[in-house]
């Protein structure tokens, strides 16, 4: 027999709106930035953190978000890893 999931809606606190503002802006500015960056030129097989229109780069996630954690210490990084090789992703509905 499966575990049972419960799933519990809750109002999202003025401190928790903000966290998602920040990761959502560092998210667009990663988007906006990352081809003028050479993102996918440069550091292929890294993580790179966005935060504070600063660009992190590192060998691991927790190293990218603690680099962008020293610099922005009050914003929440938007993370992520990039593939050492290009992928093509077909999307279908």
């Amino acid at each position: 027999m499966k575990p049972q999931v419960i799933i519990e809606e809750q109002k999202m606190t003025p401190e928790m709106a903000r966290v998602f503002e920040q990761g959502r802006r560092n998210l667009f500015w990663f988007s906006e930035n990352a081809e003028r960056l050479g993102v996918y030129k440069h550091h292929r097989g890294r993580y790179v953190a966005a935060a504070g229109g600063e660009l992190f780069v590192a060998d691991a996630p927790e190293e990218a978000r603690r680099l962008a954690g020293e610099k922005v210490p009050d914003e929440m990084p938007h993370v992520r890893y990039i593939p050492r090789e290009k992928r093509y992703r077909i999307y279908a509905s």
